[in-house]
């Protein structure tokens, strides 16, 4: 028995993979340190939620100029250019020693971090094309590492009495490493297809509000975890912040778990699953009064919101093939206005009433996305281009005729499809359905003139 393409890690996925962690690394921060930005700057939830929103507005205009900044400077200098931008927003966050400073520190972050990972997701989804749900699940399975890391160092600097400022300059060194070791790597973009500009097709927004949903439950927690331990448990916020080491830990295991179920689940059933296991968290973590008990919450829910985002995001950027940098932008956009409107409506809210009630917008969030979700599992249902096959199912073709009388079939029925050139001169065409991306079939050819054709046009959207 045969099966589909293999997943290959080249060396620009293992770059994305450390830059990514980057990112996550200095993301994560903002939210994590609130409790102690709070206590020094005398700051109430809003104005504490300000910081967090600031990384978000950065990245909503990052996500609105990516795809051009992109066009105009090419895809490898805008990715070691976008690392230096966020880097040096963490230092001016260290630096700052009053709020106006420091949220424009973290305005110029969320600006350098967005367009990191607008062109990271780019790379990876133009690499890897109908596995792009495995390399975005492990990317962002590294994204996780490095948050559990971040909570190591900010523990490890708390007990040696060096305060969370040190914490964040440290990881500042991952992306000076890995330029010296990869300054010469040529990492290009694709060619843009014809309809690279044009609009987006409407499943893709439906994905589109569906990641909104999910990136704002994320944050929620991500952003107002720390404070709502405290609160809860009458902790101090150096235990808090350690407590919080089980919601980053649940989403480490979780997207390990996520990406090995990635190669085997289509992303609409993985994110389904990982939807009901958030909500068992919440349901855990919202009566908590122990830290025990919030630890466990943290630890359950982050599992499930750990394959949220990528597994929403590789559905979006599927239903918008030979777009990847277009989509990604999109879906940064989108995810960057739900970081930006989760804490500040949670902080709003907590002001109002109390930081567990405002965490009642959890439950309604994820509600929402299911029910998007669904929305998507009918079109899919509706739009199927032919019947079902497994899969891993590869067959023999051998005429020129056939293949491509055959992809041509495909295409007029909606569907897409996608070839790869192997060592040995023979090439796999992977069908995929319209909506979802999922490949359902796989064509491999050795007929040398098959093998030239599709070097000429490699996808149907070229």
């Amino acid at each position: 028995m045969t099966t589909g393409p293999r997943f290959h890690r080249d060396r620009t996925t293992w770059v994305a993979y450390g830059l990514l962690a980057f990112f996550a690394y200095l993301q994560a921060a903002p939210g994590l340190v609130l409790a102690h930005l709070r206590s020094e700057l005398h700051l109430d939830y809003s104005s504490g939620g300000l910081h967090v929103a600031a990384f978000a507005v950065g990245s909503l205009a990052a996500g609105l100029v990516g795809a051009r900044i992109e066009r105009r400077l090419g895809r490898r200098l805008l990715l070691w250019s976008s690392s230096a931008i966020l880097g040096a927003g963490a230092i001016g966050l260290v630096a700052g020693r009053v709020a106006p400073l420091t949220v424009a520190a973290v305005l110029v972050m969320g600006f350098g971090g967005g367009l990191l990972l607008v062109t990271v997701q780019a790379v990876l989804a133009d690499r890897h094309g109908e596995l792009r749900a495995v390399a975005l699940a492990e990317a962002n399975l590294a994204a996780s590492g490095a948050y559990v890391v971040l909570i190591g160092v900010l523990t490890l600097t708390a007990a040696l009495g060096l305060g969370w400022r040190i914490a964040l300059l440290v990881g500042l060194a991952v992306p000076l490493l890995l330029w010296l070791a990869n300054r010469r790597l040529r990492i290009d973009a694709p060619p843009p297809p014809l309809v690279a500009q044009g609009r987006l097709p409407g499943p893709f927004w439906i994905a589109a509000a569906m990641l909104l949903c999910t990136t704002a439950v994320e944050w929620c927690v991500t952003g107002w975890g720390a404070s709502f331990v405290v609160d809860a448990t009458r902790l101090s916020a150096d235990v808090a912040v350690t407590l919080m080491a089980g919601y980053f830990g649940g989403v480490l295991v979780g997207r390990a778990v996520g990406s090995g179920l990635a190669r085997r689940l289509p992303p609409r059933r993985l994110l389904a699953l990982a939807l009901g296991v958030s909500t068992i968290g919440f349901a855990i973590l919202w009566p908590s009064t122990t830290g025990p008990q919030a630890f466990v919450g943290l630890a359950v829910i982050g599992a499930g919101i750990g394959n949220l985002f990528p597994t929403a995001l590789a559905i979006a950027v599927a239903l918008a093939p030979g777009r990847a940098v277009l989509a990604s932008s999109r879906a940064v956009v989108v995810s960057s206005v739900a970081v930006l409107l989760a804490p500040l409506t949670v902080g709003a809210l907590a002001d109002a009433t109390s930081l567990r009630s405002a965490f009642g917008v959890v439950p309604v969030l994820l509600l929402l996305a299911a029910i998007g979700l669904t929305v998507l599992a009918r079109l899919h249902a509706q739009r199927d281009p032919g019947p079902r096959s497994d899969p891993g199912d590869e067959r023999e073709e051998d005429g020129m005729d056939d293949v491509l009388a055959q992809l041509r079939r495909w295409e007029d029925a909606g569907g897409q499809w996608h070839a790869t050139l192997r060592a040995d001169g023979s090439a796999v065409v992977a069908l995929e359905r319209c909506d979802l991306g999922e490949t359902v079939e796989t064509i491999t050819s050795g007929d040398p003139e098959v093998v030239a054709a599709l070097k000429r046009r490699g996808s149907s959207a070229d």
